[in-house]
């Protein structure tokens, strides 16, 4: 689906996967506002995991202390371009009942292991400006394997949100 923004697209996904007032999104400390305005929405609440300082992206570990019981999801972005600990974070929502939205504006082509980031949670967001690597002017794109899923989305993004 096409959107107007990154920004739009973490909010459709927040909105089409159900999660509002009184939810918890984990999202990392160190990213783009985007991540918690899109959570914030919605009503919901964006809850702060630090982040691995090689890497700058959330940290597993701080994202396990982070749950709670109103956790609904985990926003992990790829930041610069460096895949988040996908394996690690998508263990810690199958194990906990959670959804996953990947943030891969800043990732488009990168691998984490032999898959490509924006492509193993329950929907991912690309961005293709001129910061996020790469020149397709202003063009943002969500994706999901989920079709009730995309159909929501469709829906959400062609009305008022």
């Amino acid at each position: 689906m096409a959107v107007s923004s990154g920004t739009a697209g973490l909010h459709l996904c927040i909105r089409a996967l159900g999660i509002g007032e009184g939810d918890e999104v984990i999202v990392p400390s160190f990213t783009f506002i985007a991540a918690a305005n899109a959570v914030r929405y919605e009503r919901a609440t964006p809850v702060f995991a630090d982040i691995d300082a090689p890497t700058l992206n959330i940290d597993p570990q701080r994202i396990e202390e982070a749950i709670t019981p109103r956790t609904r999801a985990i926003l992990a972005v790829h930041t610069f371009g460096v895949p988040a600990e996908m394996s690690a974070i998508l263990e810690i929502a199958q194990r906990h009942g959670l959804l996953v939205i990947e943030d891969a504006c800043e990732a488009i082509g990168a691998e984490h292991g032999a898959r490509r980031v924006g492509s193993m949670g329950n929907a991912g967001v690309f961005a293709f400006l001129p910061q996020q690597a790469n020149h397709y002017r202003r063009r943002r794109v969500v994706v999901t394997r989920d079709e009730v899923l995309a159909r929501r989305i469709g829906l959400f993004a062609t009305g008022p949100l």
